[in-house]
């Protein structure tokens, strides 16, 4: 029975500026001994989560010898999840390749770097003027289908530590991670967090945070696809058919709307080794990412809730496969990210926007709002099918499944934030309550706390509102 628990970089990492300095995402796991009780005493009962049950190879003090510390300190690396390996970029002050750190490894546990891990400078031209163009994770097993070739973990400049899950904070200190959520379902582990390659440009809005998701089946252990043969906490049994998922990276020049970036799209098979999935895709660097949430089927805690809370029945439902919907569906989750004005970064948070929202099918293979991926088949799955909407060609016909619309109303001069989600046992219904605040003439004259409920009817698609997806993922924009 693993468990994980995630924290954000040390404080050296993070208080340099303002707006925060490079900082990651990282996570220990915790796993319950085998004959576990909660009532029995020594090294297999007691509270699960002690130190004791810490996943870690090396301890110093493990023989009590250190008051401070009775159980010893773990001194292995902890998980980094939002690492990756820069693999080009330029000097932004002269427009030329940038020299990205090298690492040496060997010899000591950690690798040793040529590059200062304290960069200066919040504006272009003081400090480091690095801007990261392309990146990657290992390990990661993929097949380009579109786009650029992505650099793999076959083909990266390391010789050893193959695994971005090991690295240290001062490995690539241009990136920097936020706002990291998830839960535990079993062995199933539900991970996402904001990134962005370049934490400079990002503090004066010249680049953005974009939502990355992880999933893994193992407790933590490694992070996949949905494996071929999958049990999970219900005892009911699942078959991954692998997924296709792209990633935007940056173009060297600059600009808020014009400016085309190049993409990457990889199939990974069922059960493959997945880098991080980016959710968002957002188009303009004029709109970054801002608080993620999410929701387990069965509410928060996996627990049962109705969809029919006031008990005044729901006309004509009956759910697609003739359960009840109180059978809850773990392989269903749902995600709601917030977007933010990125033109306001140089003053602090960016300035709320809109909430945007999506289902996650098959423990987060595909992402669907109309309920059209039933049995694998992502053939009528935006953006993989475009709908007449103007999106990047790398993604059309590329088997990507990644559908976001808008939650709130995105009325000009209204902005919603801090969203709170629930949900149904069987994943057909979503609820979301949040913040929203009315500007004029930037002042706020109105406040108040919205709610809605999203209807997820299996098999069905609506003739009228099919795949229009507002100023979502799916605009122009």
């Amino acid at each position: 029975m693993p468990r994980t628990a995630t924290t954000s970089s040390p404080p050296w990492k993070q208080g340099q500026m303002n707006q925060g300095g490079p900082a990651d995402v990282m996570s220990r796991r915790i796993v319950i001994p085998k004959g576990w009780n909660v009532r029995s005493g020594g090294p297999n009962g007691g509270n699960p989560y002690a130190f004791r049950n810490m996943e870690c190879d090396n301890k110093a003090y493990a023989d009590g010898s250190n008051p401070y510390y009775p159980e010893g300190v773990c001194v292995d690396s902890a998980i980094k999840l939002s690492a990756t390996v820069p693999d080009s970029g330029i000097d932004s002050a002269t427009d030329t390749a940038a020299t990205l750190p090298t690492l040496t490894f060997g010899g000591t546990p950690f690798a040793v770097s040529d590059t200062n891990p304290i960069l200066q400078g919040l504006v272009q031209g003081e400090g480091d003027t690095t801007k990261v163009l392309t990146w990657h994770q290992c390990p990661a097993e993929f097949t380009n289908v579109s786009g650029v070739e992505q650099v793999t973990c076959a083909d990266d400049t390391r010789t050893e530590g193959d695994s971005t899950l090991a690295d240290q904070s001062w490995y690539n200190p241009y990136e920097v991670a936020k706002g990291h959520r998830g839960f535990l379902d079993g062995d199933f582990v539900r991970m996402l967090y904001a990134w962005s390659p370049n934490w400079r440009l990002n503090t004066v809005g010249h680049d953005r945070y974009e939502l990355y998701i992880r999933q893994s089946f193992t407790g933590g252990a490694d992070w996949t696809t949905l494996p071929s043969k999958f049990t999970d906490t219900t005892g009911d049994k699942y078959a991954g058919d692998g997924t296709v998922t792209c990633e935007t990276f940056r173009s060297s020049e600059t600009g808020s709307g014009e400016v085309v970036e190049p993409r990457a799209c990889n199939e990974y098979a069922a059960g493959a080794p997945e880098q991080a999935r980016n959710v968002t895709q957002h188009k303009s660097m004029r709109i970054t990412t801002l608080d993620p949430r999410y929701s387990m089927t069965g509410g928060p805690y996996g627990v049962s809730i109705t969809a029919d809370t006031l008990g005044f029945g729901i006309p004509n439902y009956t759910s697609g496969d003739g359960d009840s919907e109180d059978l809850r569906d773990p392989s269903r989750f749902f995600i709601v990210y917030e977007t933010g004005d990125n033109t306001t970064a140089q003053y602090g948070e960016p300035d709320p926007l809109d909430l945007f929202y999506s289902r996650g099918e098959s423990f987060g293979d595909d992402y669907e709002v109309w309920a059209e991926t039933e049995d694998g088949d992502v053939s009528l799955c935006y953006p993989n099918d475009p709908k007449d909407q103007d999106i990047p060609e790398e993604l059309i016909g590329s088997g990507f499944c990644n559908e976001f619309d808008q939650l709130d109303r995105g009325t000009p001069g209204l902005e919603a934030s801090e969203a709170s989600l629930a949900a149904n046992p069987g994943g057909e219904f979503l609820y979301a309550a949040w913040a929203e605040l009315e500007h004029e003439d930037d002042e706020v004259i109105a406040s108040d706390a919205q709610a809605r409920r999203v209807w997820w009817i299996d098999g069905w698609v609506s003739s009228t509102y099919g795949w229009d997806f507002g100023q979502g993922s799916g605009s122009t924009e």
